[in-house]
This record gives C-alpha cells, sequence and structure tokens, in this order.
C-alpha cells in the first residue's frame, strides 16, 4: 500500500513538472522549456540563441519529455502489474478456498455414507439373527410334535397290549401332558418371533 502511494506522487509529479516545463542542461546552462519558449533563470532567451542551439535544446527538452513518459509508462505497467498479481492471488486464494469445501463436502458426504452402510449392515445381522431364532423355534416346535407322536405311538401301543398299570398310565398321561405343554410354549415363542 506504501509503495502505491509512493508510485502515486511520484506520477503526480512528474506529470505536473512536465505540464509546465521542462528543464535541461546545455553548455553548462540550466534552460526551461516551455511551450516552445526558452527561458535562463526566468528570462525568454529564445531570440538569443542560434538556431543550432535551439534545435539542440529543443530536443534535450523533447528526449527528457520521452524520458519522463516512459517512467510514467513504466510506473503504469508496474502498478497495473501489481494490481493483476493482487486479482491473480484473491483468486487462487478463491480456488483454494473452493478446494477445501468441496474436500470437506466430500469428506462429509464419505462419512455419511460409511455411516449408512453401517446401519445398515446392522440391520442385516439383525435380520439375519432374527431368521436364525425363527428356524431354531421351527425346528424345536418338530421336534416337540415329532417327540409327541412317538411317545403317543408309545403310549397306546402299551396300553393295546395292556402292560400298564393305572400308575404306569398316570405317570405316561404327565408325560403326555407335558409334551403338548412343549408344544404350546414353542408354538408361542415360534409367534412372538413372528
Amino acid at each position: 500500500m506504501k509503495t502505491i502511494k509512493i508510485l502515486l506522487i511520484l506520477l503526480i509529479t512528474v506529470v505536473s513538472h512536465t505540464l509546465t516545463a521542462q528543464e535541461v542542461t546545455f553548455d553548462n546552462q540550466a534552460y526551461v522549456v516551455k511551450n516552445k519558449v526558452i527561458s535562463l533563470n526566468g528570462k525568454d532567451v529564445s531570440e538569443t540563441l542560434t538556431e543550432s542551439q535551439k534545435i539542440e535544446i529543443y530536443n534535450l527538452a523533447d528526449t527528457k519529455k520521452a524520458e519522463i513518459k516512459a517512467a510514467e509508462k513504466a510506473v503504469k505497467a508496474a502498478d497495473k502489474e501489481k494490481r493483476q498479481k493482487e486479482k491473480q492471488a484473491k483468486a487462487e486464494a478463491r480456488e483454494v478456498k473452493a478446494q477445501e469445501r468441496e474436500r470437506k463436502a466430500a469428506e462429509k458426504e464419505r462419512k455419511r455414507s460409511e455411516k449408512a452402510r453401517k446401519k445398515s449392515e446392522k440391520a442385516r445381522q439383525k435380520i439375519e439373527k432374527a431368521n436364525a431364532k425363527i428356524e431354531k423355534a421351527e425346528s424345536n416346535l418338530e421336534k416337540a410334535n415329532a417327540k409327541l407322536e412317538k411317545e403317543t405311538k408309545k403310549y397306546q401301543k402299551l396300553e393295546a397290549k395292556g402292560k400298564l398299570s393305572p400308575n404306569d398310565i398316570d405317570k405316561w398321561e404327565g408325560k403326555l401332558e407335558k409334551l403338548r405343554s412343549n408344544i404350546t410354549k414353542a408354538e408361542q415363542k415360534l409367534n412372538k418371533l413372528k
């Protein structure tokens, strides 16, 4: 910022000096040229100089004027280059911020996706466990039914042969009742799981 102010002050000084007059040194004398009028120590000496001296002084003034314009141009070019660099730096900073936002958004999306994947995996495992429990309950029910059927047939066979005493009949009926109770429990458990 300071350099810009210094450059502007220098530019204003050069421009004002250019607009007012050109100071040139010729034959160890400091002449001032303004609008084709040559002055020495504030007095017009245009008429006292020879034509070749006038041409030489005008040429020096033109050269000095060209140097001042070149300096002004260089100052403007440096200022323009500095502005372009600042503009480019701002654009790069915006680009970096945009990339950072994109990176953060991608990271957030990745985390959200990972979280959803984990949630889905947990749900799948829960369903698998529930299905396994249902299969086990169905298997237990089938086993209980098979055992009841087997024991009922055995009881009926022994009863048909007349090999059961009243005490044995009570035991068998208690045993069969217990098996029916197991089937009822297995059915309730299965219904609860479904």
